[in-house]
């Protein structure tokens, strides 16, 4: 439009001069008045053709410099699009591969939690085992000296006597052991032979797989010798059973039977320990990290608080 106005203007100045010159040639007539008003008139229509001409020109460079900058602003946002599209597979691609890195991870602390409780497992039947042994042992010898004591004090009497006197005694006393070989003194050493010898087929059936049949027979351990040394022992393999079979609930509670019975027997930081196990197994992981804490917490210095605290890094 401002292009237009200033043609205009110069139109105008050449008319006024062209009047001018011919105002300075001395219009006399009429007609020469009318023929330059007929002159303006052409003039002033040629100017508005201009500026309407100049007006679509203006539209038209007006459209096309839109056309070409909307086409512009298209392409960078198009090139844009395509940046941030890239931008985002390569952050996808990245994430995939950190998920896969996650799930090797994850793979490999599995394994070795496998691994772990297999190790945890292994120790406590090795101690389990090693202490049912000792404790076997302890019972065969308590017999033996039971036994030994008895005829010491067989040996005592007769000698405290006088020599006829300890001849018939003697004799009455042979007599006595023919027709009965064992003696009262002698009858606890044999509830202890039979007592070690159930013990040790029950456990001989756990570690042959045979886990009904084991927890029928400590059960039946349990009832018959309630009150023995080996009765803690025989209620935490009930709990070992119900572990190997994967009934985790009832192998809580078998091994909290050991901890409410037997509280200050030896068993306690093993039961415990499995206990805690069974409740990750269950994936009770608040009642797991505490027992696993409470272990640490009153039996700081066994070797069952060692694996509790290895645990409870894997549990946070």
């Amino acid at each position: 439009m401002g292009e237009g106005g200033s043609v205009k203007g110069l139109l105008r100045a050449g008319l006024i001069m062209m009047l001018a010159s011919s105002l300075g040639a001395c219009i006399t007539t009429k007609k020469d008045i009318q023929f330059l008003h007929d002159q303006i008139v052409t003039l002033n229509s040629r100017v508005e053709r201009l500026q309407e001409k100049q007006e679509k020109t203006d539209k038209r460079l007006s459209g096309d410099l839109e056309r070409r900058i909307e086409a512009r602003l298209d392409a960078r946002l198009s090139s844009g699009v395509e940046a941030d599209i890239r931008s985002v597979r390569e952050i996808q691609a990245s994430l995939v591969a950190e998920v896969d890195r996650v799930k090797e991870t994850i793979q490999d602390l599995s394994g070795r939690m496998d691994e772990n409780n297999h190790l945890v497992r292994r120790v406590v039947e090795r101690d389990t085992t090693e202490q049912d042994a000792l404790r076997a042992g302890l019972a065969e010898l308590t017999g033996k000296v039971a036994r030994l004591e008895a005829a010491v004090a067989r040996i005592d009497h007769y000698l405290a006597l006088e020599p006829e006197q300890a001849k018939r005694e003697a004799a009455k006393d042979e007599s006595t052991n023919k027709a009965q070989p064992v003696e009262k003194k002698d009858v606890p050493a044999v509830e202890q032979a039979s007592e070690a010898e159930l013990y040790d087929k029950n456990l001989a059936a756990y570690r042959q797989g045979k886990y009904e049949e084991a927890i029928s027979g400590f059960n039946a351990f349990l009832k018959k010798y309630g009150k023995s040394d080996l009765a803690d022992n025989a209620q935490f393999w009930i709990g070992e059973c119900y572990m190997a079979l994967k009934q985790y609930e009832q192998a809580i509670l078998a091994y909290q039977e050991v901890i409410k019975r037997y509280p200050k027997g030896n068993k306690v930081p093993n039961a415990m320990l499995r206990q805690a196990l069974a409740f990750q197994a269950i994936d009770d992981k608040v009642s797991a990290k505490l027992i696993l804490k409470r272990i640490v917490k009153k039996h700081p210095n066994s070797s069952e608080a060692k694996i509790a605290k290895a645990k409870l890094k894997t549990l946070k």
